[in-house]
């Protein structure tokens, strides 16, 4: 995980949350769910190749990308869902939300970015999203870090096999 002293405080412009916001937004909801059993979820993502188009085409066409990453994230979640970026990462918090609500969030996400066309010098640039996600229901962690890990571990292994994948723990 990102060393919080590289991480961006709180974006207000896009409404995002820090890494370390998240991880105290994350515990608060934790403890809610325990005490008052119900599901959470929580996914971490990226856009597939994000440094490669990046040094391909610059940080202008990279934040544009991430721009609509954030602005797909916003309109398909709701006031109670908590988004962060760090980096080129993004976590999203989903109070009582199961593995197949989260699941059906981020493949919606994922077919709107793959429907959208950047234009980049006059071509059409394609982009994909990798998203790990994990989900607390019952006892199933005793930690709420646990479920960042296993959405970070799902990230990586959504990115291992090529990208453009969803993987739930």
């Amino acid at each position: 995980m990102p060393d919080q002293d590289s991480v961006p405080s709180f974006d207000a412009e896009a409404g995002l949350f820090s890494y370390a916001q998240i991880q105290h937004l994350l515990k608060i909801e934790f403890s809610r769910a325990r005490r008052y059993r119900y599901p959470l979820s929580t996914c971490m993502f990226q856009v597939d190749r994000i440094e490669t188009l990046k040094d391909l085409y610059g940080y202008k066409v990279r934040d544009q990308m991430l721009d609509k990453v954030v602005g797909l994230m916003q309109q398909n979640s709701r006031t109670s869902d908590f988004l962060g970026r760090f980096g080129d990462r993004f976590v999203l918090i989903l109070p009582h939300t199961d593995a197949a609500g989260m699941k059906i969030i981020m493949e919606r996400v994922r077919d709107h970015l793959a429907a959208t066309t950047f234009e980049v010098d006059g071509r059409p640039v394609r982009v994909t999203l990798s998203v790990g996600g994990a989900t607390y229901a019952g006892n199933n962690t005793l930690f709420f870090d646990s479920i960042l890990k296993n959405a970070e571990d799902g990230l990586r292994r959504a990115i291992e096999a090529g990208g453009n994948t969803i993987l739930v723990a």
